[in-house]
């Protein structure tokens, strides 16, 4: 069975800064005030250098910090009680993984990162993701199966899904369907996922057409119907 790894890691950590810093289009949320944590004057300095530069500029603020040291110590024991906890759901997650999504968890060991950051990016091409310092267990464990869902859908149903829709339709598909965690995964996450306000009315779409059939291959069919209609 596939099992989650916890780290905290300082350039994973900038990494998510300049992220959520150079992108404003947070479906529907207040950029401004996913971007609070970060100090005006640093974040015009990300804005306007280039991602690699920017990311050193973030990391270099990170570990030079005066609160360097109090934040390592508050994610330490973040981290072990949120290990702690998953740990007494992940087999019943995982198992539930592979039945809604017909297929087997795509890796064996999957990283978790922690961010000092508000949002809780992934990264598709290395297969990693992050949980917020600033969340509660219960809603890390809810973002933990949520990002776990994005990459299991994007390992086995992306191509399939960019055949027929652009990529920012299946973007929000894959943000979308994540209602799922809500119906189907009602006893293992004690916070609902509420996904963004741009997908809301996707959202009660889709699930209306997954609870008439649970059957994934013919949830996307008729999924991809509905994006293909959906203004880019």
């Amino acid at each position: 069975m596939s099992k989650v790894t916890f780290y905290y890691d300082f350039k994973k950590d900038a990494w998510s800064w300049v992220l959520i810093a150079k992108d404003k289009d947070c479906w529907g949320l207040d950029w401004r005030s996913q971007v609070a944590f970060i100090p005006d004057d640093l974040l015009k300095k990300i804005i306007k250098k280039g991602k690699k530069p920017a990311e050193s500029l973030v990391y270099n603020y990170l570990i030079s910090h005066p609160k360097r040291q109090m934040r390592q110590l508050v994610i330490k024991e973040e981290l072990q009680a949120l290990k702690e906890s998953w740990r007494k759901i992940e087999s019943r997650f995982f198992k539930k993984l592979e039945q809604i999504t017909q297929k087997p968890v795509f890796m064996k060991t999957l990283k978790c990162y922690f961010t000092s950051g508000f949002m809780c990016p992934y990264n598709d091409k290395e297969k990693w993701f992050m949980v917020s310092m600033w969340h509660s267990i219960p809603m890390s464990i809810t973002t933990i199966c949520h990002e776990i869902l994005h990459l299991q859908f994007l390992y086995y149903y992306k191509n399939y899904c960019r055949k027929f829709l652009s990529e920012k339709q299946t973007e929000d598909l894959k943000e979308a369907m994540t209602f799922i965690l809500n119906t189907d995964f009602s006893n293992l996450v004690l916070v609902n996922d509420r996904g963004y306000p741009s997908h809301q009315k996707s959202r009660k779409e889709l699930e209306k057409i997954w609870g008439k059939r649970k059957n994934f291959q013919d949830f996307l069919d008729k999924a991809i119907k509905i994006m293909k209609k959906k203004k880019l």
